[in-house]
């Protein structure tokens, strides 16, 4: 081999050592950092994590503190599962659900998923079936789960609402709890929308029983029920959410009986000749519906002016009087309906 040859030979060798160290150099300075590790080892640096707002929610016992937006909810009483669901949020969980399914879900809007589950009666409900379920937040209603709610604490963060409060109307104490709720939840916007939605409604119908000549008519609203094989009646009192709601309609209500704390006055079939001037409205199950049944061939029913004359009006059965918006708007459609 020739001088120049072995010379070239080298200086190439040379190059290529020289290009590899200079290469890894670049590499390990260019390497994200490790940090060490118990052990000893080195492991990546973790990206940071975007911060997450926590929420502040007001309810019956002040205000509550939520790391973030609750998604894992479960409603001890139908009206926050139907509210959940307004604004998008299926409950993991329920108390009665087959009973939220008869009176609350037959319209399609409230429906809950296959995937909620059944938690136990409304006013009993299982610890045991609601830990297991890992919910972020529990919603009850203080006259029915009162005594649960410090064993509830120990699952989840609770909400304690009250329909019936004395500092609020039940028409303001509705839109309240459907709005702290949607906040507990992260979905105030879509709640706004729909408060907008049930106004426009109700303003809707309005018109419609005006133009029907219905404007300022007198009603009067029942639920209709066997207590003991007796026929009972609950009168709907101005102070019930549903009169209010019947009142914004342009209509007014003409039962003057004392109501409980629930808004309602239980009453025997003669009571009715007080607003026997009046169109009476019912609300009642089908499997015990009174008015049909057990009073229709009595004389003091009969003889009732509203029924000789015609103006008895039973509500379908997607009427819920006891829930929010949804249920609102649902009882305002069949409102118009059985009076035009």
């Amino acid at each position: 081999m020739s001088v120049r040859r072995a010379l070239a030979l080298v200086v190439g060798v040379l190059l290529t050592v020289g290009l590899a160290a200079c290469t890894n150099g670049r590499a390990e300075r260019d390497a994200p950092t490790a940090s060490p590790t118990a052990t000893g080892t080195s492991r990546p640096a973790p990206s940071a994590r975007p911060k997450v707002p926590p929420v502040t929610v007001r309810e019956l016992t002040g205000q509550v503190r939520l790391r973030a937006a609750a998604t894992r909810v479960v409603a001890l009483d139908w009206p926050y599962a139907e509210n959940l669901v307004a604004v998008g949020v299926q409950p993991v969980g329920v108390a009665d659900r087959a009973g939220y399914a008869s009176w609350v879900g037959a319209d399609p809007a409230a429906r809950l998923s296959s995937k909620t589950a059944d938690v136990g009666p409304r006013g009993q409900p299982d610890t045991t079936k609601i830990r297991a379920l890992r919910p972020d937040l529990i919603v009850v209603d203080r006259t029915r789960a009162q005594r649960w709610v410090s064993g509830l604490r120990k699952i989840a963060p609770v909400l304690v609402f009250d329909p019936y409060r004395a500092d609020m109307s039940a028409w303001e104490e509705m839109r309240t709890t459907f709005t702290e709720l949607a906040r507990a939840v992260g979905r105030s916007d879509l709640a706004a929308g729909t408060l907008v939605r049930l106004d426009a409604t109700i303003a809707a119908g309005r018109r419609d029983l005006a133009e029907a000549g219905k404007a300022d008519m007198p009603f009067a609203l029942a639920e209709g029920y066997s207590d003991r094989g007796v026929p009972t009646l609950r009168m709907f009192a101005r102070s019930s959410l549903a009169s209010d709601l019947l009142e914004r309609l342009g209509l007014q209500n003409d039962w003057k009986g004392a109501p409980d704390q629930y808004g309602f006055t239980t009453v025997g079939v003669p009571a009715l000749n007080s607003v026997a001037m009046a169109d009476f409205l019912y609300l009642s199950d089908a499997r015990d519906n009174i008015f049909t049944g057990q009073l229709a061939d009595g004389s003091t029913w009969k003889g009732l002016e509203f029924v000789r004359t015609g103006r008895v009006h039973r509500l379908g059965s997607g009427a819920w009087l006891f829930g929010g918006p949804l249920s609102a708007e649902r009882c305002v459609r069949e409102v118009v309906k059985a009076l035009t």
